[in-house]
């Protein structure tokens, strides 16, 4: 592929599925100018990268979060144009680059402030379209929906973006840490962000969905509940989080924490996790558990 933006990718590991991390490589090296991979893992996966040209790796040797990680990728590419995020466990289409860099482009070209642009993410295991429950979005034009917040996985963003807005927030460690950006940029810039029909991210949220009477419910591992409450609760207070996710996810955690510690096995780690998060998010505590 010949690549006249400069594009850099950055890909944060932890503790990695290894033959599906180079599914994802080689679907990615040939559609950006390099690969940047950023291991947070515990354990030593032994990974060789000296086959690609375009990949630089770095081993941390300890877990610093999602957000810290994502940071010094985006300041290696703080020469490039566009960053492109990719989760450990999403597989890219050939597609993704070209179709998004050019509808990002398109709307550039509109005179829109874009902040980001990403494909609609859709479950594997069910072969169905992930979508907001309560804001689906705003068709903007036939291919293009107008979201408030993307996530990072194969998201696509500016570098003069972040150069506006700042970077990532550390203190978040993982969860909530994409949107959190989003809205942001919203408030500082009058960024907007969207969803690129016309490409599809296979994705799959945490540990698998449950259905409960006929719903399905998203099970995270359980000290991944550690970081969603408390992060919540961190975010309650401030002006620039839409109103309708700190109600939704009001709703849906207060759900949540009488399912996780009640219809799944090791509930009692689960409400373990949750109420230590709690506890966290009302002391304002910041960084890993």
């Amino acid at each position: 592929m010949n690549i006249e933006k400069k594009i850099g990718c950055i890909i944060v590991l932890y503790n990695p599925n290894v033959p599906m991390l180079f599914k994802i490589l080689n679907e990615i090296v040939n559609q950006v100018s390099m690969v940047y991979i950023i291991d947070n893992s515990t354990i030593d996966n032994q990974l060789d990268f000296l086959s690609y040209s375009n990949v630089v790796f770095e081993k941390l040797g300890n877990n610093i979060g999602i957000a810290s990680a994502q940071n010094i990728g985006i300041n290696f590419f703080k020469d490039y144009e566009y960053i492109l995020f990719l989760d450990q466990d999403s597989i890219p289409p050939k597609n993704l680059v070209p179709t998004l860099l050019e509808n990002y482009l398109f709307l550039l070209d509109k005179n829109i402030d874009v902040g980001a642009v990403g494909p609609r993410p859709f479950n594997r295991g069910e072969n169905k379209k992930y979508e907001g429950s309560i804001k689906k979005g705003k068709q903007l034009y036939h291919n293009i929906t107008e979201v408030s917040e993307l996530i990072s996985s194969s998201s696509l963003i500016a570098v003069e973006n972040f150069n506006m807005v700042g970077l990532l927030e550390d203190g978040l460690f993982i969860d909530a840490v994409d949107h959190e950006w989003c809205w942001r940029a919203k408030a500082i810039g009058n960024y907007r962000f969207f969803i690129i029909e016309d490409v599809l991210l296979s994705h799959q949220l945490g540990e698998g969905d449950k259905k409960f009477l006929g719903i399905n419910v998203y099970i995270p591992a359980p000290i991944r509940t550690y970081y969603q409450f408390r992060n919540y609760i961190k975010l309650l207070n401030r002006n620039y989080v839409p109103f309708y996710w700190k109600f939704s996810n009001g709703v849906k955690y207060i759900f949540k924490y009488f399912y996780y510690s009640t219809f799944v096995s090791d509930g009692n780690k689960y409400m373990k996790y949750m109420n230590k998060g709690i506890w966290d998010g009302f002391k304002n505590k910041k960084g890993s558990i």
